[in-house]
């Protein structure tokens, strides 16, 4: 039975403009920088995301219709090995990521529930160590996750929808705040944006290294990451696939201004200086800590009393874990489906057994999300039961996926021109890129980008003497691409076997 969901335009743009915006990555940018992080995201925004955007946009303007994805990008641009290394490459990253997404669960939970982040203290059980509860609770959220997955893509688009209302609402509820802050005390907005523009310090842009710098040129790409995965369900927006690559680009100018506005309200309302001295605030609990600061600051602002600004900052920092929580299971939702549909059923029938390719009524590859939910649980039983060697090795193997995730990208980028170049003798007047020349700059743009941001990633630990992790980086892409490249040989050899034997 083959199913489609109705997406209005505005809830799609929500949609995809709250997937592939992180509040948490806004809020670390303001702390770490201040508005000293505007000028690397305009880097990061005019060379990499935009442009990759554009790319993203015509890629799925052209196969909507196809489940294939990058695959199906890649294979009809570059080469049908390519493609299937690199989406081999693409999953496993996402792979290793859900592993982290499930035991990170319990984090905006606790919070939610108790008001601060349990995860980190003892239990009272002895019998039972905390990595222990974790790893049997987030081993309970895959399989329902795998339950919820396996009754249809309808589900996974109101968990996205519903999450992206979330983070519209956290979203409206920082910036207005922030913004009546301004509003409230006009004569501390100039002194906080002169301390934002410092960094929360004495020193300068100047002042700082080139690798801090290009350190956070490399965070503020980061930041811009998820259109892969969104584009992936194009085929599943119903009436509105031909208008999915405009879609696409206006969310993506969405998250640009989300950015900018957060950082530039969060810099005239907040004393940077006085937030970096607070020795409790670190990134993990960064957001939490200033939403609970902003309900504070809004509190007194009113003349509350004591204990009604307290209830107040309670709610902003349970409204927060609230919003991160569904925000994690929508994406876990998405990301338990998305990948492997591209891995399995976007590759050609011989590629894998056909019980994996085999959906039951909901339309969902069920014996496929079977073994990667059972795969994913077993690495989660490792982690929480094994050794600290057990926990080494998924360290590792969460290092070697940086690099491999971004090798797809990168590829996609170097397939456009070609991609371009058969699109403009088709229809040269339904495109956006109206030129080779055009599209080759685009091209270029990002394939700059993205090699700057690996060679960084593998430079960076070398820097500071951490030759392992610098070798695990690199040895990751080789050992993925090792493992696909086997797996595609055994494909064709099966291939060519049926085809004498027929």
């Amino acid at each position: 039975m083959k199913t489609t969901t109705t997406f209005s335009p505005k809830r799609l743009v929500m949609i995809i403009t709250m997937t592939v915006f992180s509040f948490s990555s806004m809020t670390t940018a303001f702390f770490l920088m201040g508005i000293k992080a505007f000028p690397y995201f305009i880097v990061a925004a005019l060379f990499y995301f935009i442009p990759y955007a554009i790319i993203i946009a015509e890629f799925t303007g052209v196969y909507k219709n196809h489940i294939g994805g990058l695959y199906q990008w890649l294979a009809e641009h570059l080469s049908e090995k390519v493609a299937f290394i690199a989406s081999f490459l693409w999953y496993c990253s996402y792979f290793i990521w859900m592993i982290s997404l499930f035991m990170k669960l319990w984090i905006p939970l606790s919070i939610l529930l108790f008001g601060h982040d349990l995860t980190k203290q003892n239990t009272p059980f002895l019998f039972l160590p905390t990595p222990v509860i974790i790893g049997i609770l987030s081993i309970l959220a895959v399989l329902a996750t795998l339950f919820f997955v396996s009754k249809g893509f309808k589900g996974i688009a109101s968990a996205l929808y519903l999450s992206g209302l979330l983070m519209t609402l956290l979203i409206a509820v920082c910036l207005g705040s922030n913004l009546w802050l301004w509003l409230h005390n006009q004569s501390a907005i100039l002194p906080n944006l002169v301390a934002s523009f410092k960094g929360g310090q004495s020193t300068s842009t100047a002042d700082q290294t080139l690798i801090e710098q290009f350190a956070f040129l490399i965070f503020a790409i980061t930041a811009f990451g998820g259109l892969d995965t969104i584009a992936s369900l194009v085929d599943k927006t119903g009436k509105q696939k031909t208008r999915f690559p405009k879609l696409l680009i206006l969310s993506s100018i969405l998250v640009v201004i989300c950015y900018f506005l957060g950082i530039l309200l969060w810099s005239g309302s907040t004393d940077l200086t006085i937030l970096k001295a607070n020795g409790s605030i670190h990134l993990g609990n960064l957001m939490y800590e200033l939403m609970e600061n902003l309900g504070y600051s809004v509190g007194r602002s009113f003349a509350l009393s004591p204990i009604q600004t307290q209830w107040l900052s309670q709610v902003f920092i349970r409204f927060t874990a609230l919003t991160l929580l569904l925000s994690y299971i929508s994406l876990l939702s998405s990301i338990f489906y998305l990948p492997i549909r591209t891995l399995v059923e976007g590759t050609p029938k011989h590629y894998w057994h056909p019980r994996l390719k085999q959906k039951n009524k909901h339309d969902m590859p069920v014996y496929a999300l079977l073994v990667q939910g059972s795969l994913i649980s077993l690495f989660i039983l490792g982690i929480s039961f094994g050794s600290q060697y057990v926990v080494f090795l998924y360290n590792q193997l969460t290092l070697m996926t940086n690099i491999s995730r971004a090798i797809p990208y990168l590829l996609v980028a170097l397939a456009y021109p070609a991609f371009k170049k058969k699109q403009l003798a088709l229809e040269p007047t339904s495109d956006i890129v109206q030129s080779k020349s055009t599209s080759l700059l685009i091209s270029g743009s990002v394939i700059i980008s993205i090699t700057l941001a690996i060679g960084f990633q593998l430079y960076q630990p070398i820097s500071q003497g951490n030759y392992l992790q610098s070798l695990t980086l690199l040895i990751g892409p080789f050992l993925f691409a090792s493992i696909a490249s086997l797996l595609y040989k055994r494909f064709n050899k099966k291939k060519r076997k049926k085809i004498v034997d027929a």
